[in-house]
């Protein structure tokens, strides 16, 4: 095992460790066999899958520039489908329901109907929380950057116009299927 695998393979224990059940999240999240998954999945897997697929892939230092400042990426040759959609290429009235499902404080703005592209990578972010590197996110395809929309009470979701999303300040909405 090289460093990098031992590095990612430590922050996914440190993630359990200092974030609970947010690993056990993101991996449902991606899981294309569970049904309230959002966002990039792949298609098929169930949770436990996921979670074997990332702690076994070949990764290695990837750079992109939604990646925020003080986190550290990686890429593998994991293929996936895409499950993001910019909210300016959907009609304005499209319904979209704020999300914030990983409990993260902010809401992502989620759709269905959209079917996602197959990609052939995935991508990792690594960062700190608490002084501990943790994984914050992974999926098939680049990065977008996080919504800063905050998860205010009765938000997580509510149900708006792609319009309403935008002038909330959100650019992306997740493909739910």
């Amino acid at each position: 095992m090289n460093a990098i695998q031992t590095r990612i393979l430590n922050a996914i224990t440190t993630t359990v460790a200092v974030l609970g059940d947010y690993w056990a999240k993101t991996c449902a999240q991606r899981a294309g066999a569970n049904p309230s998954a959002a966002g990039s999945v792949y298609d098929g897997a169930t949770a436990e899958e996921v979670e074997r697929l990332v702690r076994e892939a070949q990764w290695e230092e990837y750079s992109h520039p939604a990646v925020m400042a003080g986190c550290a990426a990686f890429r593998a040759s994991l293929a996936g489908r895409l499950g993001i959609v910019e909210l300016s290429k959907l009609d304005v009235n499209t319904p979209v329901i704020l999300d914030d499902r990983k409990g993260t404080g902010t809401v992502s703005a989620t759709v269905r109907g959209v079917r996602g592209e197959e990609v052939k990578f995935t991508v990792l972010v690594l960062g700190d929380e608490k002084g501990q590197e943790v994984v914050f996110t992974f999926h098939p395809g680049d990065p977008v950057r996080p919504s800063s929309v905050k998860a205010e009470p009765g938000l997580h979701g509510k149900t708006v116009t792609v319009l309403e999303a935008i002038k909330m300040g959100l650019e992306t909405a997740k493909i739910v299927v």
